[in-house]
């Protein structure tokens, strides 16, 4: 998944016969391949030190809804889609975009009058 840092990069492999190498032992793109979205958008979110949490009770189009830091989102794996509610609706984002409209969020909160 883009945007997504999977930590160090080893080329090693597990040992013959093995039927998969353990997560230390993949590259990225192959540790992105075996996550999943939601592991994605978690492992996204902690490295950017932005706290990743489950609205319980919440559902949107029948989907959970998480917290991504200051910016609800839900996550469709079979299509592969994370939407955040923007403006009253359910848009389509990137990490990218998710991270930014957190910050931004983040930033007109922590703002005295």
């Amino acid at each position: 998944v883009a945007g997504v840092e999977a930590g160090t990069r080893s080329h090693a492999r597990g040992v013959s016969g093995a039927s998969e190498p353990a997560a230390h032992e993949m590259d990225d793109d192959e540790l992105r391949a075996s996550m999943s979205l939601r592991e994605a958008v978690e492992a996204f979110a902690v490295s950017r030190d932005v706290r990743f949490a489950p609205k319980p009770g919440r559902e949107a189009e029948g989907l959970r809804v998480w917290s991504f830091g200051t910016v609800s989102v839900t996550i469709d794996a079979p299509k592969q889609i994370v939407r955040a509610h923007v403006d009253g609706r359910w848009a389509p984002v990137s990490l990218d975009q998710l991270l930014e409209m957190h910050k931004k969020k983040e930033r007109a909160n922590s703002k005295t009058f």
